[in-house]
């Protein structure tokens, strides 16, 4: 007995599965993180930050009956299930049979026997297989589990920038119309100079230009209107719908964006916490492989009421029962068990590269969207006065046209520097938008003050 339990703690010893760490040096704060950010708290409900009750109706809708959601969903619930059936198998198993036998031979009498038989199973591995097995299953389930939460941000942040997309067109559209009523009405007097001599058929001609240009932006914007409200149809799992017929109102930009510390990305990002129990069920999957090479236990009990007819089965059978139990050791496979450990091991050195990699990538993705959203800010100031500068200069030269002080040509050229500015600063501004919905899937959740 005792040489037995130095066998066993031997062979515990030995169980050490000696996985490296992950190893991943995390900087004390970001490179283009706000000086001062105010004090935020974090929540699920990230867009509320626009204060755009359509968008806040429109992301909601969303996550309740898209698809992709609900197939995640299921993937818990069967993840769950998993792990009771992990646990049930490790559990010993018991079955119930009858049986009945009968022979003759001549001329002996006919012999016959009934038997109502019950047995109990059980077999596992002695060295650390039970805990290692649970681990992985439990891994699985919450990986699962993050990786729902990982579809969701992705899904409201998709949502989201189809809404900003949809914004857009809608803005450029109206800009385009607005642009083309300008346009006719500038060719219309352009026609009436033509014909009492006090323009050229150039300067018609060039304002028909120009009208025709802003009919082809007219139709260009009303197919990528169509196109976002059929996108983002459906990522609310919904049917296609036509564009709204009411103006969208430009959602409000928050003033402070509170990113946090580097190290909060390990805990708040989805896709990290996946990778996480990833990499623990990989863990796992080590120590199963491991203990495969190790003894295991075998228990095996069966037993039965005997009789020559079931009446007899039921009330003076004999009982009779047998134990078997066995303790077993892999000696010689030939390597096969020593390769499966050596590819689990390299099974968790990948998956804990991944993961590494994607720590680092989730401190880009947050230093980029950082950067962008202060300069897109510094930008958009910037460009709102240009716009206000082409806007004086297009007035001032077509004055200096209808004095006759200017040709036609620069009317067109200060024209569409104008147009083109006014176009720009819109897609600028939504540019600020996706800056701000971007930061908030790089950094796994979001905030309000």
């Amino acid at each position: 007995m005792k040489r037995l339990l130095t066998l066993l703690s031997l062979l515990l010893a030995g169980c050490s599965l000696g996985l490296n760490p992950v190893q991943v040096a995390m900087p004390e704060k970001y490179i283009y993180a706000p000086e001062q950010p105010r004090s935020a708290e974090l929540q699920s409900r990230w867009w509320l930050i626009f204060e755009d009750e359509r968008l806040d109706s429109i992301v909601s809708y969303a996550l309740e009956h898209n698809r992709d959601m609900q197939v995640a969903a299921s993937r818990i619930v069967q993840a769950h299930y998993n792990i009771a059936a992990t646990r049930s198998s490790l559990l010993p198993s018991l079955g119930i049979n009858i049986q009945a036998e009968g022979q003759r031979t001549p001329p002996l009498s006919e012999q016959g026997e009934f038997l109502l038989r019950q047995g109990v199973s059980w077999n596992t591995a002695l060295i650390g297989a039970l805990r290692h097995t649970t681990r992985q299953a439990r891994a699985e389930y919450l990986s699962t589990e993050w990786a729902y939460r990982a579809l969701r941000l992705t899904l409201s942040h998709e949502v989201a920038t189809a809404y900003f997309t949809l914004v857009e067109s809608q803005q450029l559209l109206w800009l385009a119309r607005r642009t083309l009523s300008l346009r006719l009405k500038a060719q219309s007097l352009t026609d009436s100079l033509t014909l009492y001599g006090f323009a050229s058929g150039l300067d018609r001609e060039q304002a028909r230009s120009l009208v025709s240009e802003a009919e082809a932006d007219v139709a260009q914007y009303e197919r990528a209107l169509s196109v976002a409200q059929l996108s983002l149809s459906t990522l609310m799992g919904t049917t296609p719908q036509s564009p709204p017929l009411d103006s969208l109102p430009m959602p409000s930009l928050p003033q402070a964006i509170p990113a946090g510390i580097p190290s909060e990305l390990l805990t708040r990002r989805p896709d990290l916490m996946q990778a996480h129990y990833e990499l623990q069920a990989a863990a796992a999957a080590v120590g199963i492989a491991r203990s495969e090479r190790f003894p295991s236990i075998s228990l095996t009990e069966s037993g039965g009421i005997f009789g020559r007819n079931v009446r007899e089965v039921f009330t003076h059978g004999e009982w009779a029962w047998n134990i078997t139990a066995s303790l077993t050791q892999p000696l010689f496979s030939f390597g096969r068990l020593r390769r499966r450990e050596q590819m689990a091991r390299e099974a968790y050195r990948q998956r804990a590269l991944q993961y590494e990699q994607s720590v680092l990538q989730a401190l880009e993705d947050v230093e980029q969207a950082l950067t962008a959203i202060a300069t897109l800010r510094l930008q958009g100031e910037h460009y709102a006065r240009y716009v206000e500068h082409n806007a004086s200069i297009a007035s001032l030269q077509e004055a200096l046209y209808r004095r006759g002080m200017s040709n036609y040509l620069d009317v067109i050229t200060t024209q569409q520097t104008w147009y083109a500015s006014q176009q720009q600063f819109v897609q600028i501004a939504m540019q600020q938008y996706q800056a701000i919905a971007n930061l908030v899937l790089a950094l796994g959740d979001g905030w309000q003050e």
